[in-house]
């Protein structure tokens, strides 16, 4: 495992499952919809992350309602379901610096999740395949 994959795999998804946690204790009734709208599909988000501009790592996030199940490494592959029967095909692209301020950002992103998205928005790129 290199050190962009114990990232994703030690850093991101441990704090992906804390903060939506917390997200759900402080907005019970936006989960409860996110849940509604998700349950029972089964949806994949990629993520390419660069470095210097250049990139460095693709992974594919598979997603049953609102948890990871899988990730899949070097594989950049994106699917969401949306109920009308449309198939949209998103990525995000961002710098391992960034992904690493934001892992070493870990207690704020727990404790306000809705302000960690406000500030590190902006350094992720979204792109359709």
């Amino acid at each position: 495992m290199n050190d962009i994959d114990r990232l994703i795999m030690e850093g991101l998804l441990p704090l992906k499952k804390r903060a939506v946690k917390s997200f759900a204790q402080k907005y019970p009734q936006f989960m409860a919809l996110f849940e509604k709208f998700f349950k029972g599909q089964r949806n994949k988000i990629g993520i390419q992350i660069t470095e210097k501009g250049e990139k460095a790592a693709e992974y594919t996030f598979h997603i049953e309602g609102t948890d990871i199940t899988e990730v899949e490494k070097g594989v950049l592959s994106s699917e969401l379901h949306h109920p009308f029967g449309i198939i949209i095909r998103p990525y995000f692209v961002t710098e391992r610096s960034v992904l690493e301020k934001a892992i070493a950002d870990k207690e704020y992103i727990i404790s306000n999740p809705v302000e960690a998205i406000e500030k590190y928005l902006p350094f992720m790129i979204l792109k359709f395949m």
